[in-house]
């Protein structure tokens, strides 16, 4: 635990009265910004990093504390890790139970209802189901009492807490402790998490939190601490929901910072610190520092088309981004700082521009950073190529499946050819590619799901999803707030939430995310059951060494096709125009594009049809895609 964080303060009396009159006699008590369990280790929190320098460009003392670094000490490393995966069951908010509201979830319903789901965890952790109940009797409890000893909050103006995924319950338990000593230090909540409706929930049912804030907070954040120390009213103040006397009030939403650019290089200081004094850093299997950072907010494809599933930018999607400029020159400061090269740009999409401008910047440099981005899957060959060059080593592209039908259901707008295309190419300029292969969506045929596993049979020497799921529908996307054009009925809260949050308290229709539905005009459940193989088969045989290979080699004028996808290898050489045809197809090209190319040959027809015929060209959305990777590092 960061033992220099509370020591040189120690014995600082809490100010007597209400907390509002302790804010004006003490303007310039720093603010405690928090950040708890249950999060990967290897991740730094970029809310607590850019926050603190924010606030303190507006001369607000702040001290971070990433208390989601010290669980691991306490419960092991592995598990730690294993708990940040944001499984169905969310067990990393479980836990935190009784630390937040007591025994009510003590039963075993919620055993019952995710033993599956729980045993999985159990294996990949190391642990058992009984080692999971202790963690929710006595772990979490106990290392709410260590953060509450190890840190003097007493010195605080204000302490508030970042919570995004699986941080809600964490911080509530440790909010509860700190006004049950401190009761007369304000507790402010936000992040990403507190969309309006379920940061009046938390109002209403928590009185441990004083104030959420809603929104961006680059420019309304500073103003409402000001107004604490200066015990004034959060009226007016945009993004500020807060007690009047029994009820909640609120302002209104923080708007979108317009301005990207106004937004300071984050301070990951405290993160290095914890990393090392929280013993993560000595893990025999702790990962290296993938340093987030912030290009852009909202999603200019959003903003034109909102996915049918997407949850993501319910209040924000307006699409902001910084100048390359700027973007270069705080990978330049992080990466001087801190010695990392390694970066993970958390904006839900990239900007277009920085397709081109931003990434041959980076590869006219020569620079060895690496950037991991989400993308729209349709980025060229000549694109992924350059960007390769300029350091781009992993993506989580739109690709959802390789159906132009479906990829239209939920508004997608691209094919699912140049879905395959995009994983063609990444996997040959060695793009880690991190995308999921999404079913049941309304209007779905049998021919969708049928054409796609024949595709699958071909490319398992293509990179695997990450995952094939049936959408949900999350909150803030079409499926939640317009269930209707989706023909979506029976819209209920997903039942872990029945483990998490106590029903006399709140409810759990407004502070759920994650919900569960009926659907009309759908496939039934088993019709699912080829694609899941055909996904599972592909991603084992992903995972096997050696990999499945389809590559040529070339000669002058002759190209020899290496078949190793089915266990039994094979070489097909073809010369002059058959060469010259598939290397064309490279690219996928249409019937017209390749008559055009070979002036209306008579060959090109026998051509295609037999490289079609053995598996070599897939033909998709009316265009031929040749599948063989070039062994050619240059291409």
């Amino acid at each position: 635990m960061p033992r220099s964080a509370g020591s040189p303060h120690r014995g600082v009396p809490a100010v007597p009265g209400s907390f509002e009159s302790e804010m004006a006699t003490d303007p310039l008590k720093p603010v405690a910004l928090v950040s708890m369990p249950t999060l990967s280790a290897r991740f730094p929190s970029f809310q607590l990093a850019l926050l603190k320098p924010t606030l303190e460009s507006e001369g607000l003392p702040v001290q971070t504390f990433s208390l989601f670094m010290y669980f691991g000490t306490q419960v092991g490393w592995r598990l730690n890790e294993t708990l940040s995966e944001v499984y169905p069951c969310m067990l990393g908010e479980w836990i935190w139970t009784k630390a937040a509201f007591g025994d009510f979830a003590a039963g075993d319903g919620y055993f019952e209802t995710y033993r599956d789901d729980l045993e999985t965890i159990c294996e990949k952790a190391g642990c058992s189901l009984d080692d999971l109940r202790r963690l929710r009797e006595t772990e979490a409890p106990a290392f709410i009492d260590f953060c509450m000893t190890s840190i003097d909050w007493s010195r605080f103006g204000v302490i508030g807490f970042s919570v995004v995924f699986q941080q809600m319950l964490a911080s509530l338990a440790l909010a509860k402790a700190l006004k049950r000593k401190y009761p007369h230090i304000p507790v402010m909540m936000g992040g990403a998490t507190f969309e309006d409706d379920i940061a009046d929930e938390i109002m209403k049912g928590c009185p441990e939190v004083d104030y959420v804030h809603c929104g961006d907070a680059d420019e309304t954040l500073a103003p409402a601490i000001r107004r604490l120390y200066a015990g004034q009213s959060m009226a007016g103040i945009p993004g500020m929901m807060w007690r009047n006397g029994s009820q909640v009030a609120y302002a209104g939403r923080a708007p979108n910072l317009a301005d990207m650019n106004k937004t300071p290089v984050p301070d990951f200081d405290e993160y290095f610190y914890a990393r090392k004094e929280g013993g993560y850093h000595d893990y025999g299997q702790a990962e290296e520092v993938l340093l987030p950072i912030e290009t852009a907010r909202g999603c200019w494809w959003g903003v034109k088309n909102h996915c049918t599933f997407c949850g993501l930018n319910r209040a924000g999607m307006e699409f902001r981004s910084k100048h390359v400029e700027n973007v270069i020159q705080q990978l330049d400061e992080l990466s001087r700082r801190y010695g990392i090269l390694d970066f993970n740009a958390i904006d839900n999409i990239i900007a277009p521009e920085y397709v081109d401008q931003l990434f041959q910047r980076l590869g006219e440099a020569n620079t060895d950073l690496r950037i991991h981005y989400e993308v729209r899957p349709s980025l060229t060959r000549a694109q992924l190529k350059q960007m390769r060059k300029g350091g781009l080593f992993s993506i989580q592209p739109g690709v959802e499946s390789f159906s132009t039908h479906i990829l239209k259901l939920m508004r997608k707008h691209t094919t699912g050819v140049r879905n395959l295309e995009l994983i063609k190419w990444s996997t040959y300029y060695g793009i880690n590619n991190l995308y999921n292969i999404l079913l049941r969506f309304p209007g779905e045929t049998r021919e969708d799901y049928r054409a796609q596993c024949e595709v699958m049979s071909k490319i398992h020497h293509f990179q695997a999803p990450w995952a094939v799921a049936k959408a949900r529908a999350d909150r803030g996307s079409p499926m939640y707030a317009e269930p209707e054009t989706q023909s979506v009925t029976r819209l209920v809260p997903s039942p872990c939430y029945d483990y998490l949050f106590p029903k006399d308290r709140f409810d759990l229709n407004r502070v759920s995310y994650y919900f569960e539905h009926e659907m009309g005009n759908t496939l039934e459940d088993h019709e699912y059951g080829e694609i899941f193989e055909a996904v599972e088969e592909w991603q084992e045989r992903w995972r096997r060494e050696p990999r499945p290979y389809l590559r040529y080699r070339k000669t002058w004028a002759t190209i020899l096709i290496e078949d190793g996808r089915n266990g039994s290898p094979r070489t097909t050489a073809y010369s002059d125009d058959y060469a010259s045809l598939y290397e064309y197809c490279a690219d996928a090209r249409s019937l017209r594009e390749i008559s055009a190319k070979f002036e209306d040959a008579g060959w090109v027809g026998p051509a295609l049809e037999e490289l079609v015929e053995k598996d070599l060209i897939v033909h998709l959305d009316q265009r031929y895609l040749s599948l063989a990777l070039p062994e050619n590092p240059y291409f």
